[in-house]
C-alpha cells in the first residue's frame, strides 16, 4: 500500500525508534573504534565512507525516482526490477571506474585501500536502491529498521576485523558484509518479487532520475563537504576528529531522517489523489528538530566533557568543532523535510539549483575561511550554505503550497525548552565534577528528562500528538 495511506505520526516514531536503537549499537562501536585506531586509521575509514556515500548518489538518486513512481501507482514488481537496474549497472560500470580515477588523481589519502573502497561501494549501491523502494511502501518506517539491522550486523563484524589486525580495511569490509546481508530482508519486507520494467516504464524513472541523482549527489555532498574538504586540505587525523563531533550530534538527526523518509511520498501520494497535505508538511515541520534543539543546548553546556571523557583526550580537538556542527544539524533537520516536500511536489529541478548553489557557498567560503581559522572555518561555511538552503526552501514552498508555516509555534515551544534545559545543564556542570563518562551520562538524561519535562509543561500541541501518537500504539496493540 501507498505512504499516503498510513498512520504518518507512528510510523515516523517507529522510524525513530530504529534510528536510536541503530544508535546505541554504532556509538559503543564508535567509542570502541576510535580508541583502538587512533585518529588518523579513524579517519581514513571516514574519508573511504564519505567518498562512497558521494559516489553511490548515481544510483540513490536512481532508486528515489523508482520510489516517486512507486507512489504515483506503478507496479512495485517492475518498481523494484527498475531499481536492481541501476545496481547492477552502477556495480558493473561505475565501481570500477571510481576506482581507477580514485588510484590515478590519488586526490585522496585512503592509504591505498582501493579494494575495500570497491567492494563497500558496490555493496551500498545494491542497499541503496531496494531500501529506496522499501521507504516507498506504507510501512516505509521499516526502511530505517533495515538500516538498524544493518548497524547491528556491521559493528560485530568490523570489530572481528579490526581485532585481527585489518584496521580500516576490516572496519569497510565489516560495512560492506553487513550491507549484503540485510539486502534480503530488504526485499522480503518489499513484498514483492522483481520483474523487468518495460521501455515507458525505465522512461518514465529516467525523466525523474536525471534531476534526483543530481539533487542527491548536490545534496550528499554538500552534507559531507566538510570531510571532502578537510580530507583534501588536511590529513585524515583532523578528519578523525571532525568525525567524533559528527557522532556526537548524530542523534539530532534521528526524528528528521525518519519524518523525511516518508514525507516525501506522503506529499506525493496525497496531491496525486487531489488530497491536501498541509496537515502533514506542518505537523513534519513542528517535529522535525525536536531532538537537534536540545543536543544543540546540551552541547553548548559542556563541549569538553562529552568530548574528552568519552573518546579520550586525543580528541581534544574536535571540541570547538561540536558546538557549530550542532547548531549545523539543527537548521538542517528543517532543510531536510523542505528539500523533501520539494520532490514530493514533483519540483526536483528546484531542489537541484537550490542545491547547486548551497554546495557552491559552502565550497567556497569553506576554502576561504580554511585559511583563515582552519577546520572551524569549515564548519562555519556549512552552517551558513545550509541556512542559505533553508532559505531558499522555505520561498519554495510556500510559493507552491498555500497554508505551510516555515516556523510552527511548536519549534519555538522546543527552543524555550532547550533553553531551560540549558541552564539545567551548566548549574549542574559546575556543581559536579564530571569526571567519568558515567557522570556525563547521567547529567546528558538529566538534561533530557528537564527537556521533555518543560516540553509537556509549555506545549499543548505536543501533548495532543504524543497522546494521538500513543492511542496509535495502543490499538495497534489490540
Amino acid at each position: 500500500m501507498s505512504a499516503a495511506n498510513t498512520d504518518f505520526g507512528l510510523e515516523v516514531s517507529k522510524g525513530v525508534l530504529a534510528k536510536i536503537t541503530m544508535a546505541g549499537v554504532g556509538f559503543l562501536g564508535s567509542i570502541i573504534f576510535a580508541r583502538v585506531l587512533g585518529p588518523t586509521g579513524y579517519g581514513t575509514f571516514y574519508v573511504i565512507v564519505t567518498l562512497v556515500n558521494v559516489l553511490n548518489n548515481g544510483v540513490t538518486g536512481w532508486g528515489v525516482a523508482c520510489k516517486k513512481r512507486l507512489t504515483e501507482g506503478r507496479d512495485i514488481h517492475a518498481s523494484l526490477g527498475a531499481a536492481l537496474i541501476g545496481s547492477f549497472v552502477s556495480i558493473v560500470v561505475f565501481v570500477p571506474a571510481a576506482v581507477a580515477v580514485l588510484s590515478v588523481t590519488r586526490a585522496y589519502d585512503i592509504g591505498g585501500l582501493y579494494l575495500p573502497f570497491a567492494v563497500l561501494l558496490a555493496s551500498v549501491s545494491l542497499f541503496a536502491t531496494t531500501n529506496r523502494v522499501l521507504s516507498g511502501r506504507r510501512n516505509f518506517s521499516d526502511a530505517e529498521w533495515t538500516d538498524t539491522l544493518r548497524s547491528v550486523f556491521t559493528t560485530p563484524a568490523q570489530l572481528l576485523l579490526v581485532l585481527l589486525g585489518l584496521g580500516a580495511a576490516g572496519m569497510a569490509y565489516g560495512l560492506a558484509a553487513a550491507t549484503l546481508l540485510t539486502v534480503p530482508f530488504v526485499v522480503w519486507r518489499i513484498g514483492a518479487l522483481p520483474v523487468i520494467p518495460s521501455c515507458e516504464m525505465l522512461s518514465n524513472v529516467w525523466a525523474y532520475a536525471k534531476h534526483s541523482i543530481v539533487n542527491d549527489l548536490l545534496g550528499s555532498t554538500q552534507s559531507r563537504v566538510d570531510i571532502l574538504l578537510l580530507g583534501a586540505l588536511a590529513t585524515s587525523g583532523i578528519v578523525g576528529q571532525y568525525q567524533i563531533g559528527l557522532t556526537l550530534t548524530m542523534p539530532a538527526l534521528f526524528a528528521s531522517d525518519a519524518a523525511a523518509s516518508g514525507l516525501m511520498a506522503r506529499v506525493s501520494g496525497r496531491l496525486s489523489r487531489g488530497e491536501s497535505a498541509i496537515k502533514d508538511v506542518n505537523n513534519t515541520l513542528s517535529y522535525a528538530s525536536v531532538l537537534s534543539i536540545p543536543i544543540f543546548f546540551g552541547v553548548l553546556a559542556i563541549p569538553n566533557r562529552l568530548v574528552v571523557t568519552i573518546f579520550g583526550p586525543q580528541y581534544a580537538a574536535a571540541i570547538p568543532l561540536l558546538v557549530g556542527l550542532a547548531l549545523y544539524r539543527m537548521i538542517q533537520t528543517q532543510s531536510q523535510q523542505l528539500a523533501s516536500i520539494i520532490n514530493g511536489l514533483d519540483l526536483p529541478d528546484v531542489n537541484t539549483r537550490i542545491s547547486a548553489v548551497s554546495l557552491v557557498t559552502n565550497v567556497v567560503v569553506g576554502y576561504l575561511f580554511w585559511t583563515w581559522v582552519g577546520p572551524v572555518g569549515i564548519v562555519a561555511s556549512s552552517i551558513i550554505a545550509e541556512t542559505g538552503r533553508w532559505l531558499a526552501s522555505v520561498y519554495a514552498v510556500t510559493r507552491s503550497m498555500d497554508g505551510v508555516t516555515p516556523v510552527p509555534r511548536p519549534v519555538i515551544e522546543q527552543i524555550v525548552a532547550g533553553v531551560i534545559m540549558f541552564c539545567a545543564v551548566s548549574v549542574l556542570s559546575e556543581s559536579f565534577s564530571l569526571s567519568s563518562w558515567l557522570s556525563v551520562m547521567l547529567v546528558v538524561c538529566v538534561g533530557a528528562v528537564t527537556y521533555g519535562v518543560v516540553l509537556v509543561v509549555v506545549s499543548r500541541h505536543f501533548r495532543t500528538t504524543a497522546l494521538g501518537i500513543l492511542a496509535d500504539v495502543s490499538w495497534r496493540s489490540l
